[in-house]
């Protein structure tokens, strides 16, 4: 018969019996009382010792795992606190009246503000002046859109549709950048002194996109304007003449097209070589565009040819002393290096409304009839084209 003879037994048996009193355990019955405790046998009591035993291992193990399961827990937290602040993108909760509740340290770098003091600031504050209308109609639609889906699809684990919008934001140094923005609409699980019970907030991702828009600026600086002159270029021009068109007729006014040539370039072209002819062209249109009224354009449609489009005359010779100041400033000599250059110019006119309805091709091309008759009757002067196919000498 083996009897528990360590002061540890000693101690695990006076923890046994009084456990056996409060809750038995293993061979004893539910039923124990102090007379059949003492009846227990060494082996008996040897027995229940080994099931505490066992039984308190099994805590152990338990508490292990437990411990092991909040220690991956808080790993897997603050791994996720690392991923939201260091995402490439910005991170922000908004509350339904644009109060900040969360913001990642993406969304505070590009602010150029440490993430504590932008928390519980107003995101307007950081919008610019001229897009916080944008940003107002922005934020109405996603509130319109928690009103439509109510709460069914937050029963159901789902979200709407995240909402676009590209709008300027500002730096606390008063640099600006473009950001596009995709919010959609959540309820926010906790307690928040900005909140109320059950609040909507808005879920915001934003990303910098300036230099794509400085892209699509390039791209369409080049779709519509000249690379040499930086004036409009033919695609342009066609554009604004249907506009200057349509308001002309609108307000009852008259419009004047000017089909420009330059008298002599490609001499200039021949002797002084492309480059130089390049210089001589740059030069001639910042003169001829600084004779023209805000409102008016100056087109390059190719070559030395230039188109002007004069606009809100009241009468045909209203146009008169912008045509001579054209005149006058694509004859004025330009000196590039040591070579002092001079061309003239010849001015086709054509006006519009017309008699007959004619489009802006039609205009353009009477403008270049017009000119080409300059050209034959000794240039560097302007004709008004006459529908009857007769030019009308002006100057």
């Amino acid at each position: 018969m083996l009897i528990p003879s360590s002061n540890a037994e000693q101690t695990l048996r006076q923890q046994a019996e009084m456990d056996i009193r409060n809750k038995p355990i293993g061979l004893l019955a539910a039923s124990a009382t102090d007379a059949n405790i003492a009846a227990l046998t060494p082996a008996e009591i040897l027995q229940v010792i080994h099931e505490l035993r066992v039984h308190q291992i099994e805590l152990m193990m338990q508490n292990d795992n437990l411990r092991h399961a909040h220690e991956e827990l808080d790993l897997v937290r603050a791994r996720y606190f690392d991923l939201y602040d260091r995402a490439p993108i910005g991170y922000c909760t908004l509350s339904e009246t644009g109060i900040i509740l969360e913001i990642n340290q993406t969304a505070a770098l590009m602010l150029g503000v440490s993430k504590g003091a932008l928390v519980e600031q107003s995101f307007t504050r950081f919008v610019c002046k001229e897009d916080q209308d944008r940003f107002y109609l922005y934020r109405k639609q996603l509130a319109n859109n928690a009103a439509t889906i109510q709460s069914d699809l937050f029963k159901r684990g789902l979200s709407e549709t995240p909402q676009r919008c590209e709008l300027r934001m500002v730096k606390v140094d008063g640099t600006l950048f473009w950001v596009c923005l995709e919010a959609s609409v959540d309820q926010y699980p906790l307690l928040n002194p900005w909140l109320n019970p059950g609040a909507f907030v808005h879920r915001i991702v934003f990303s910098d996109i300036s230099m794509l828009k400085e892209y699509q600026h390039q791209l369409e600086h080049i779709a519509y304007y000249d690379l040499l002159t930086t004036l409009p270029n033919r695609v342009l021009l066609a554009d604004r003449l249907v506009q200057d068109m349509a308001q002309t007729e609108r307000h009852g006014q008259r419009l004047a097209l000017a089909y420009l040539d330059l008298d002599g370039f490609k001499a200039i072209n021949d002797t002084h070589g492309h480059n130089v002819g390049d210089q001589f062209l740059i030069a001639i249109a910042a003169r001829m565009k600084q004779m023209l009224r805000q409102g008016d354009t100056l087109a390059r449609i190719g070559g030395d040819e230039f188109v002007a489009v004069l606009v809100d005359l009241t009468m045909e010779k209203d146009c008169v002393p912008m045509l001579s100041r054209l005149l006058a400033a694509a004859s004025q000599p330009v000196l590039l290096g040591d070579a002092v250059l001079q061309v003239s110019a010849s001015i086709g006119v054509t006006f519009y409304p017309q008699a007959k309805r004619v489009d802006g091709d039609q205009l353009l091309r009477q403008a270049d009839q017009a000119m080409y008759r300059v050209k034959l009757t000794g240039k560097n002067h302007y004709r008004f084209f006459n529908p009857a196919q007769t030019a009308t000498p002006s100057h």
